[in-house]
């Protein structure tokens, strides 16, 4: 009997610490979670990022599309930089740093689904792009084009309830075409920049496209359409 019962009291002991460890897990659960949304501001993960840009001549030279488990967002918007600036040129053999200083988001439209809702997405703040050096050719190619790993800075944004957000997004690649411009009149050979997209190493799904196509449709083409009424560019050269 005795060794029974002290058989009881070691289980009954054992019970009580396994609770009250279970206690201590539970109440450390709350206070990191409560830590988590101590700021208010809540995370989602990008999987599929496509920010196409153009020459900047007057702005409206960048359209994008964001989306994850969460939703998704498109819109048009502004790339800054002095490199993509229309009416720039490259000399053959220099190098170029093509960072973009400033990323705007200003035409927004998509959502963000937490809390068992849809969300709108209202606003979205600057961000910028962040990538290496290269160096331009110097055989003359009619075109060249370089793919450069790059990262897009996390975008803060609020959705139609005052939510605010960040949108988190895995490294990148930026793509860049420059054109070769051959000497004439005296006048040295450049490079010109084209066009450029960043994006992320995973293909969106077609589905994704489909939902966000003829948005898209509609920014591109009055892009497109500011660029035709511009008058020819006066071009300056960048050597480095």
């Amino acid at each position: 009997m005795l060794s029974r019962s002290v058989f009881y009291r070691s289980s009954e002991r054992k019970a009580s610490a396994m609770k009250g460890f279970q206690w201590a897990i539970a109440t450390l659960i709350l206070a990191l979670a409560q830590c988590a949304y101590a700021d208010g501001v809540l995370t989602f993960n990008i999987t599929q990022a496509s920010v196409p840009i153009f020459p900047n001549e007057a702005g409206d030279n960048e359209f994008f599309t964001f989306s994850g488990p969460a939703g998704s967002m498109f819109g048009g918007g502004t790339a800054v930089c002095a490199w993509c600036v229309e009416g720039t040129a490259f000399a053959p053999g220099s190098s170029l740093n093509p960072n973009i200083d400033i990323l705007t988001f200003d035409s927004v439209q998509g959502s963000l689904r937490f809390g068992g809702q849809n969300h709108d997405v209202v606003v979205l703040f600057n961000s910028s792009i962040g990538t290496d050096f290269f160096t331009f050719p110097t055989n003359g190619k009619s075109m060249f084009t370089v793919s450069l790993p790059a990262f897009l800075n996390p975008i803060m944004g609020d959705v139609d309830s005052g939510q605010s957000f960040n949108l988190q997004i895995p490294l990148g690649k930026l793509v860049l075409t420059f054109v070769f411009v051959p000497a004439k009149n005296g006048s040295p050979a450049f490079y010109q920049f084209s066009k450029g997209r960043f994006a992320l190493a995973t293909v969106p799904e077609p589905g994704t496209f489909g939902l966000m196509a003829s948005g898209l449709a509609g920014i591109l083409g009055a892009i497109l359409r500011k660029r035709d009424c511009k008058s020819s560019p006066t071009y300056t050269l960048w050597r480095r």
